[in-house]
């Protein structure tokens, strides 16, 4: 699969602050690449050295498999923090300017990318009038315009209502599966990232600490049933004879994690029953995206 994005040891330093150490990111053509990470954490230091807004101390990057990256980065069509507009004017007039300074040759590209982003019955009300959801995804609509293969975002949610966050995540999915365009969406509403990214990276502290895959995640995030018994061996003979899973741990003395039957407890609490084991409680453990963010942080959730 082709190499949109690779990085090795990319760092950025301020004076005697570290802001990204070492990076090496990895993304791969038709990936929705979540950059997950707290305010401050490097996301956006590390997406302005992408774009070409800051040279890194050190490092390197490749795009499209390629370092000659004045090229490569014409390929790319960015959002980062506010989309610039004129206010007074109408999306279609913005779009007219964009394709005007972009010298694109077909002006039906105006009306074919606003109809992609929703905006294409919004008539001459003027940009100040909008949204921020509409205005967000105008400003996607405007990178559009550019023809990019890669899109990058920092932050697109931020701010939005729960009725702009869908719009956002559905005209996303769109743009991946029928433009068939690669983005990196960086984001801290991680309940959001888990229904649109196939492929994640963590950073802290400017450190990126993890990659992984929407399986790796679905894997990691494998739910469970904690089941509290008064007889912890014989529980699991039981689960290994009538039930035929070995997908459990034992947590302590008297606690096991069961992996199978998640949808299914009151068969697992019959059969230990039948077999005079006590049950004292048995209960669903769910794992999302945001446990796995502040375990692999080493965060508490609740704080």
């Amino acid at each position: 699969m082709e190499n949109i994005l690779k990085t090795v040891d990319i760092t950025k330093k301020f004076s005697k602050k570290v802001a990204v150490s070492a990076v090496n990111m990895n993304i791969k053509k038709g990936d929705i690449y979540g950059f997950i990470g707290r305010n401050g954490a490097g996301k956006t230091t590390l997406i302005k050295m992408l774009v070409g807004l800051s040279q890194p101390t050190s490092g390197s990057i490749e795009l499209f498999d390629s370092k000659n990256l004045n090229k490569a980065r014409r390929k790319i069509g960015t959002v980062i923090e506010a989309p610039a507009f004129i206010p007074h004017l109408s999306a279609r007039q913005n779009m007219f300017i964009q394709w005007t300074l972009l010298g694109s040759k077909d002006k039906s590209i105006i009306d074919e990318t606003l109809k992609l982003v929703g905006l294409d019955n919004v008539g001459n009300k003027k940009v100040k009038k909008f949204s921020l959801g509409m205005k967000q995804r105008l400003g996607i609509a405007m990178t559009l315009m550019g023809e990019p293969e890669f899109l990058i975002l920092d932050e697109p949610t931020n701010g939005l209502d729960p009725e702009g966050i869908i719009e956002i995540r559905q005209m996303l999915k769109k743009l991946n599966q029928e433009k068939g365009l690669t983005i990196l969406i960086s984001s801290h509403i991680l309940g959001e990232l888990s229904k649109l990214a196939t492929r994640y990276g963590i950073i802290n502290d400017g450190v990126l600490i993890d990659e992984f895959t929407e399986q790796e995640l679905t894997e990691r995030c494998q739910s469970s049933l904690i089941v509290k018994v008064n007889d912890i061996n014989k529980a699991c003979e039981i689960l290994k004879s009538e039930l035929n899973t070995d997908k459990f741990s034992v947590l302590n003395e008297n606690t096991l994690e069961v992996f199978d039957f998640v949808d299914n407890p009151g068969k697992v609490n019959s059969i230990l029953a039948k077999n005079d084991i006590i049950i004292d409680s048995i209960s669903k453990k769910s794992v999302d995206l945001e446990d796995y963010f502040m375990k692999v942080i080493g965060g508490n959730k609740d704080a």
